[in-house]
C-alpha cells in the first residue's frame, strides 16, 4: 500500500466518508485501532480475493483530527504522517505509548523495513529517527527489530467498544437476514438442478442458521445495553 493510499484513508476518516468500511475502537484517546475493508465485497469478486479487512492504527492530535496512520502488516509496519503535522512527535508518542503495547499482546517481536531507495533520503532519515527513539535495532541493510522483552508493558491496551445505534443494528439485522435468504436461493437452484442430497440439506441448514442470527444479533445488542 502506497503513501498515497494511506493518505486517502486518513482523509476519508477526517471527512466521515467511511461508507461502513472502517470499524474502530480506541485503546487510548489519541489512537484508534481499526479494521478497514479497503473495498466492499461484491458478488463479482474473485474467490481468490484477499481475505478480510486490514489492521490500522489512526493517530489523532489534541483536537481529535487524524494526523497519522500505521498499517500493521504483521511482518512490517508502514506509517505515514500528514505533511503539515510532521515533526510534532505524534507518531513516536503513539507508537511508544499505545501501538507497540497493543501489538505485543499477540506477538513476541516486531520487524520494520526502512529502505532509503524506496522512500527517499529525507523520509528515510525521519523514519530511522522514529525507529531508533522507540528502541528498534538495525539487524540488516533495511531491517530493524524490536523484541517484546525490550518493551515495558504495564497492562494490556484493549480499548473501548464503539457505540452502535439502534438504527445501525437494524440495518445489520436486515443484512444478515438477506445473506441467509441469498444462500437459500443458491440451495434451491442447486437442489432443483442437481437433485436432493446430503449437500443440499447441509446448505439449507446453513441458510437457516444464518437467518437465525438476525434475531440473535438483536438480542445481543439489547443485552449490551443493560
Amino acid at each position: 500500500m502506497t503513501d498515497k493510499h494511506l493518505k486517502r484513508l486518513i482523509d476519508r476518516l477526517n471527512r466521515g466518508k467511511t461508507n461502513g468500511l472502517y470499524h474502530l475502537r480506541s485503546p487510548t484517546p489519541t489512537v484508534d485501532f481499526a479494521k478497514v475493508w479497503i473495498n466492499k465485497p461484491k458478488v463479482t469478486d474473485s474467490i481468490c480475493y484477499p481475505d478480510g479487512p486490514q489492521d490500522f492504527y489512526f493517530i489523532k492530535d489534541e483536537t481529535g483530527f487524524y494526523v497519522a496512520v500505521v498499517l500493521d502488516m504483521k511482518e512490517d509496519l508502514h506509517w505515514l504522517v500528514l505533511r503539515k503535522y510532521r515533526g510534532n512527535g505524534h507518531l513516536t508518542k503513539a507508537i511508544q505509548s499505545t501501538i507497540l503495547n497493543h501489538l505485543f499482546q499477540n506477538r513476541n517481536q516486531q520487524r520494520i523495513t526502512i529502505d532509503e531507495e524506496q522512500i527517499g533520503k529525507k523520509n528515510f532519515e525521519a523514519s530511522e529517527r522514529v525507529a531508533s527513539s522507540i528502541g528498534f535495532r538495525k539487524v540488516g541493510s533495511t531491517e530493524y527489530l524490536l523484541l517484546n522483552e525490550h518493551l515495558l508493558i504495564d497492562s494490556p491496551t484493549h480499548g473501548q467498544n464503539s457505540e452502535m445505534t439502534k438504527e445501525r443494528m437494524v440495518q445489520l439485522k436486515k443484512q444478515v437476514n438477506y445473506l441467509g435468504l441469498s444462500l437459500w436461493m443458491i440451495q434451491t437452484e442447486w437442489e432443483m438442478t442437481l437433485g436432493s442430497s446430503d449437500y443440499t440439506a447441509e446448505l439449507k441448514g446453513l441458510a437457516d442458521e444464518i437467518k437465525s442470527h438476525s434475531l440473535k444479533l438483536e438480542n445481543v445488542w439489547w443485552e449490551s445495553k443493560k
